[in-house]
């Protein structure tokens, strides 16, 4: 154990009593899976040999509790303070020994908690966190976060570790038994781990900080170094120590050189002159190595390069189409499937994205990256390209006008894709909306967020909840309650409009939805968000913008060039009907047989009828194509998008075994299609304003 350890937990056993030290907290679930909190609870341990009375024992801070008179902990057992006796006794069982419920609520970012004795004295205490160097696995992620030796200060990350993760997102730990990661002596701790990236036919240096007041015994790297599965021999190599003494000591090795594509996984193994071990990084966190790819940045193009590694078990698509339909969502695994390495375009150092998961969904995949490590800002990708390839040079030009004109969208862009070393081609990189997505936009992810399904039936069957899973619709409820009962007095809704949506953004959102004729975005596709708990305003977030510029499901094709712009601007709104006549485009569909007409959304219909909002929205859509929605300001962004892509265009086509030159001229006429409707739909939008004089 480290002497600074040591000292710290001799001076809490002096405060405390012999027989008091003994007792510690042993075990937190603060942050259970699936939004459950009512499953958090705490676990204490009597490392004694002899029973310790608990009554009138108190714990404070984070959670609170005063034991009972008849409250003990047996020598060598264990007690669990729960949130909620019943969820947890249904979760883990009546064998465990429930002491009570504590009141409040453990934050999911982090808490203190001190346990104090019938006198007032510190028996023990914690504060713990969601960032490294604390356990990560329980952070929401089944596990929970359990400490090492009881006769280490809780104090120290370094003395706790997550319990193992089950096989699928499920709460997990182990309350009422011998913690998973348990050691009667504190093994050493590793700190400062250094290393770069493989370079291939080079061995990579690997450096580190050991520490252990027994002195260190022994240090090595443990490695694999995987191709194509995951299930790679182990091989070690010894660390040598180049600094410091055999109590706190920097050691280094070198991972021997590999060939081009190669990963390498590695652990730091240290034990001490008492047998104990520790691997760095644990085997039970999300990311039980370290790793690098063997490989030098050759990327000369204008997109990056995502080179996809498929090592575990193939993910099925549990949110998909299909299971949102109604057939039962499989388990969604702990274990990762995949790895990922990312070129940035033009140069600039390799990126090892390990422990990812990687499902398939229509058109492509989505890539889930670890919280800790996320690729620029996103936890969670669509890398896809779908039957329409122009949906994916539409749906990314999409999101640039929407972030124009300051709507919270997804990050778009473009990534040459491979997987498995099989080129695979240009695709589409859109960032999905979730919790990270929230916070980078500064809301609070532990609101409500909804996605619109146009196949749902019924208000709360039309929003998937994404977030708080079992709390209902009833902010959804509520609002759109509110809006039919002061549909017939405009200035009581508008008044109510105010005061529940964040009115600009939603303008803001219907305007370009008018720019690039989104004729699927006001009725679905797209995300709503609200935070009840501060009671905030709604907001709308765009999605799924394939069928954009002048396309639908019987959109003309090159050579006519999507000629259609003229999607009315009453469109969306309570009142408006399919519209009738001869030369209308047509296909059978659940409201018409208009091939783009949708009915009014939730929110669109009765927002875009009030007088008030509709007012000020065809005012900005005016500014907007004016000054935003122009050729001036989007031809540049259409040409570089052309100018980037032109050359991939070529090399999908060779890796498709298609005719590359046939597959350039049908993307120049997408590219020319999306010039034609900058042009003409902001000429249609600037003379229907014209005769309406931009009233309701």
């Amino acid at each position: 154990m480290n002497l600074r350890l040591c000292l710290r937990a001799a001076l809490l056993a002096l405060t405390a009593g012999p027989a008091l030290a003994q007792v510690v907290l042993n075990e937190v679930m603060y942050h259970p899976p699936e939004e459950r909190d009512e499953l958090q609870y705490i676990e204490l341990h009597n490392a004694g040999p002899a029973p310790v009375s608990l009554a009138g024992w108190t714990l404070r801070k984070g959670a609170k509790f005063t034991f009972p008179a008849d409250a003990t902990l047996p020598a060598g057992g264990y007690g669990v303070l729960c949130r909620d006796r019943a969820a947890f006794t249904q979760q883990y069982g009546a064998d465990v020994p429930v002491l009570g419920e504590f009141s409040g609520h453990l934050k999911h970012g982090g808490e203190r908690l001190e346990l104090d004795d019938a006198s007032g004295t510190l028996v023990d205490a914690l504060k713990f966190s969601d960032h490294a160097p604390w356990p990560l696995a329980a952070d929401g992620e089944s596990a929970s976060l359990e400490r090492i030796c009881p006769s280490a200060p809780g104090t120290v990350p370094e003395n706790w570790t997550s319990s193992r993760l089950p096989a699928t997102v499920s709460p997990a730990g182990t309350p009422g038994r011998r913690n998973d990661g348990f050691a009667k002596n504190l093994p050493p701790i590793v700190r400062d781990v250094a290393f770069t990236n493989a370079l291939p036919e080079k061995p990579t240096p690997v450096t580190a900080t050991i520490e252990d007041d027994d002195g260190v015994e022994s240090v090595a790297l443990v490695y694999r170094v995987i191709d194509t599965s995951a299930k790679a021999a182990e091989q070690s190599v010894a660390m040598t120590r180049t600094g410091g003494d055999g109590k706190s000591g920097t050691y280094a090795a070198a991972l021997p050189p590999q060939p081009a594509g190669r990963l390498i996984r590695f652990q730091i193994e240290a034990r001490d002159a008492t047998g104990s071990t520790r691997r760095f990084p644990a085997n039970h966190e999300l990311r039980p190595t370290l790793s690098t790819f063997v490989a030098v940045n050759t990327n000369a193009a204008q997109i990056g390069f995502f080179q996809l590694k498929q090592l575990g078990q193939r993910e099925h698509a549990g949110s998909s189409f299909f299971h949102s339909r109604g057939s039962p969502s499989p388990a969604e695994p702990t274990a990762p499937n995949a790895a990922l390495l990312y070129l940035p375009a033009g140069g600039g150092a390799p990126v090892t994205f390990d422990y990812i998961h990687l499902v398939p969904r229509q058109g492509g995949w989505k890539v889930h990256f670890n919280k800790f490590q996320p690729f620029d800002g996103m936890t969670t990708v669509n890398v896809i390209f779908e039957a329409g390839r122009r949906w994916a040079l539409s749906e990314a030009l999409s999101y640039e006008v929407y972030r124009a004109c300051d709507v919270p969208a997804p990050k778009s862009g473009h990534l040459r894709v491979w997987v498995d070393g099989r080129l695979v081609g240009y695709h589409l990189m859109v960032e999905q909306p979730n919790k990270t997505f929230l916070r980078e936009h500064g809301f609070d992810p532990g609101g409500n967020l909804y996605k619109l399904l146009w196949y749902g039936q019924g208000l709360a069957g039309q929003h998937e909840k994404k977030t708080n899973l079992r709390t209902g619709h009833a902010d959804l409820e509520q609002l759109v309650a509110g809006l039919k009962a002061t549909s017939k007095d405009p200035e009581a809704q508008w008044q109510l409009i105010q005061q529940n949506f964040a009115v600009d953004e939603f303008i803001n959102y219907y305007a370009v939805n008018m720019c690039i004729q989104n004729w699927d975005g006001f009725f679905n596709n797209y995300f709503a968000y609200h935070d009840p708990k501060a009671e905030g305003k709604w907001y709308i977030f765009p999605w799924d913008e394939d069928k954009t510029w002048g396309d639908y499901s019987e959109a003309s094709q090159p050579p006519d060039d999507y000629p259609w712009v003229s999607m009315p601007l009453t469109f969306g709104m309570k009142g408006d009907h399919e519209p009738k006549g001869p030369n209308l485009p047509r296909e059978s569909t659940p409201w018409g047989s208009v091939a783009w007409w949708r009915p009014p959304g939730w929110f669109s219909g009765p927002l875009l009828a009030n007088p008030q909002f509709r007012q000020r929205f065809l005012a900005r859509l005016k500014v907007v194509a004016e000054t935003i929605f122009t050729e001036e300001k989007f031809l540049p962004v259409i040409n570089g998008m052309e100018r980037r892509l032109q050359s991939e265009v070529r090399l999908r086509a060779l890796a498709e075994g298609e005719d590359p030159q046939a597959r350039v001229v049908e993307f120049r006429n997408h590219m020319d299609s999306l010039r034609h409707q900058l042009k003409g739909r902001r000429e249609f939008i600037l003379q229907e304003l014209a005769k309406s004089g931009s009233k309701p």
